[in-house]
């Protein structure tokens, strides 16, 4: 039966472990799985801008021994004549053995997975979900710091659009981290993402956040995701000198912003002066990339600075994962039996979800949330 990866969810701890452990052992020496997949086609189709998650699946893929077609223009691919992705997927998937997928529309890889015949990759559909760069993040996570439970990580800067950070607080909490996501105004994390956390047990709540006044020249909101097991949220955390693991950046999704939305920055840029407060003195910095102002070249040669380093660990990740999806490697645990869908019929609002766009194509579906609200299986936002 084959396996897909549309959202960090669809992995158990095992699978995860056992990925991670994998690409560490490639990555110790690449060239010695220059045949695994030799004769394996894959088919990277990105309908939105990449560089590194692109052409890292590509490498991994031609490291494994196997081949890749691409479609990387989505002006120069069927979409820009009015074909459904529905379509384009039907047919991709008879001329591949797996798909990596990039689209603008939350749901998008999901709709995907259900149509292709081999495996799909979720390589980040809209402002939802991208898993794969979770995996390469707690891989650098765990080179970096030795380990993933007990660290204490930060979002910082567009949380709402950044996609990376939608993925990345649902893993760091399952494995025992604490997040504080410290958002631009208006940007902060998705009610859906904050939701699903709070609905594994975990503590969630929002938090005035003491200590960064001579930083910020006041105190911040934020929201803090505690793993189960911890007790319940404060009101006020005050942030302690060495106290922060990490700090994971994402630059402002100008693309994704509302009309009219306007420049919007008011955290400040991480420098070497950020780094010398006393609670980020051992952090290590990661970005899933690219950055544009958020981070200060100067910190490039700073050992916290972890970013080239993240991104470099994509290829032996995205190698681990392409060899276990295509049967190389030891088999991931069962797939979960999925969500139970609600009967009801409703409307989603999100103009970006796949259900909205393709209406002809998806039919639209529901779920349950903690709550007991109306959720949109495809992109998760709450129906209206």
């Amino acid at each position: 039966m084959k396996r897909d990866l549309v959202a960090i969810g669809d992995l158990s701890d095992r699978d995860i472990m056992q990925l991670l452990a994998l690409a560490d052992q490639i990555s110790s020496d690449m060239r010695s799985y220059a045949h695994v997949l030799d004769g394996a086609l894959l088919a990277t189709l990105f309908l939105e801008p990449s560089t590194r998650t692109r052409l890292s699946f590509e490498a991994a893929m031609l490291r494994l021994g196997g081949r890749v077609i691409t479609s990387s223009d989505a002006k120069t691919s069927s979409a820009s004549k009015g074909e459904t992705l529905a379509d384009s997927i039907r047919m991709v998937s008879a001329y591949s053995d797996a798909i990596v997928l990039r689209h603008p529309h939350a749901g998008a890889a999901r709709l995907a997975a259900r149509l292709s015949t081999g495996p799909v990759i979720n390589a980040g559909d809209g402002g939802h979900e991208h898993p794969t760069q979770t995996l390469v993040d707690l891989f650098t996570l765990r080179r970096e710091k030795g380990h993933l439970e007990g660290l204490f990580v930060v979002l910082y800067g567009d949380l709402r659009f950044g996609r990376t950070t939608h993925s990345l607080a649902r893993a760091l909490v399952r494995f025992g981290a604490s997040v504080l996501a410290l958002s631009e105004p208006g940007l902060n994390l998705p009610k859906y993402v904050v939701e699903g956390v709070r609905g594994t047990g975990a503590g969630v709540g929002e938090v005035e956040v003491a200590g960064l006044e001579a930083l910020v020249g006041s105190r911040l909101r934020g929201t803090l995701l505690l793993p189960p097991g911890l007790g319940a949220t404060p009101s006020t955390l005050t942030l302690l000198a060495d106290q922060v693991d990490a700090i994971y950046v994402t630059r402002l999704q100008r693309e994704r912003l509302p009309r009219g939305a306007g420049e919007i920055r008011a955290l400040p840029l991480i420098d070497r002066v950020f780094l010398e407060a006393a609670p980020f003195r051992r952090a290590v910095v990661l970005h899933p990339l690219p950055r544009v102002d958020e981070i200060n070249r100067n910190l490039d040669d700073d050992p916290r600075a972890a970013y080239f380093r993240q991104a470099a660990g994509g290829v032996p990740v995205r190698m681990a994962l392409l060899g276990t999806l295509l049967g190389a490697f030891p088999a991931l645990e069962a797939a979960s039996a999925g969500l139970a869908l609600a009967p009801e019929t409703a409307v989603c609002a999100e103009p970006a979800c796949i259900a909205a766009t393709e209406p002809q194509a998806v039919p639209p579906e529901w779920f349950r949330g903690v709550d007991g609200g109306l959720i949109c299986a495809w992109c998760e936002h709450a129906a209206t």
